[in-house]
């Protein structure tokens, strides 16, 4: 058997191991049903993912066909990110007229991503211009 090699890198121990052909058939042996049920649950884990997508855009939308118009909306918390302010002067923007108005689904406010991205390239006019 050959040496094992051991390296230490931040906290991290890397060990090399050398097989032999019957000892790796063995180990994929052992392995693969684990690997075949990872590979399923990733599967399931997708379609999950897409179900609660579907479901949390039907509430946001309240049932309703979302605005294809308006492309992405986004809350005020990430309005107020894109546009580098605070929340509350994100607010106070929209109470003065000062920015694109937002879209209202029920009782969520939504701004719609490419309306505000085209409100500041043209310099963030007032909306009283």
């Amino acid at each position: 058997m050959p040496p094992r090699r051991v390296e230490y890198e931040d906290n991290t121990v890397q060990v090399t191991i050398t097989l032999g052909d019957d000892a790796v058939k063995t180990l994929a042996d052992v392995l693969a049903p684990t690997l075949q049920r990872a590979r399923q649950s990733g599967f399931d884990a997708d379609e999950r993912k897409e179900a609660r997508l579907r479901a949390s855009q039907n509430a946001i939308f309240a049932g309703e066909k979302p605005p294809e118009d308006q492309g992405l909306l986004i809350d005020s918390r990430q309005a107020a990110r894109l546009l580098k302010v605070s929340e509350r002067m994100l607010w106070s923007m929209h109470n003065c007229g000062a920015m694109p108005k937002p879209i209202r689904i029920g009782r969520a406010v939504r701004w719609s991503l490419e309306g505000l991205k085209k409100w500041v390239d043209a310099g963030c006019p007032s909306g009283n211009e």
